[in-house]
């Protein structure tokens, strides 16, 4: 049941994905943000449901025909966490190490910089392989798109796109 659940949000997240990067192509001034669910994925975009319905289905139809690239997005939320990640672990170490001086502080201080400099620099090809192998899953080939609804949350459409797979 709960692997079930979580390949229903990959291939959610996916979709996604897929239909931010076309729209990002099609309206490269819009702002679009999302989230995905088991239930399929909401948008809060500065777009209509009129713009964005028909980037749902060919982000769909893209995936389906083995455009797997379109489901990795440098903006996702899984990368800003790899990053968090990486470099919480690399402080938490480096606080963890025994410090005898104050030169010692300093010259650990300035190790941190440097390791989580290093950190960051890693941090966006490892969040793009996490996404590739844990959170998207672009395998899609069952996945229709059962309804799409639209209401207005301030200045923003917040765009609902519910998703059933076989």
């Amino acid at each position: 049941m709960l692997v079930k659940l979580v390949r229903r949000i990959r291939r959610n997240h996916a979709l996604e994905h897929a239909t931010i990067n076309l729209l990002g192509r099609l309206q490269s001034d819009s702002q679009t943000v999302g989230i995905s669910g088991p239930r399929g994925f909401t948008l809060y975009t500065d777009l209509t449901i009129e713009e964005v319905y028909p980037a749902v289905q060919q982000a769909l139809a893209a995936l389906q025909q083995g455009r797997a690239e379109l489901a990795i997005h440098p903006n996702c939320g899984t990368n800003l966490l790899t990053t968090a990640l990486l470099t919480t672990i690399t402080t938490v170490l480096g606080l963890r190490r025994k410090q005898e001086q104050k030169s010692d502080r300093v010259e650990n201080f300035l190790q941190l910089v440097l390791l989580n400099a290093l950190m960051l620099v890693l941090a966006r090809p490892m969040g793009f392989w996490v996404q590739a192998n844990l959170t998207v899953d672009p395998r899609v080939q069952d996945l229709k798109i059962s309804a799409i609804l639209s209401r207005q949350r301030g200045r923003l459409q917040c765009i609902e796109v519910q998703t059933v797979q076989g």
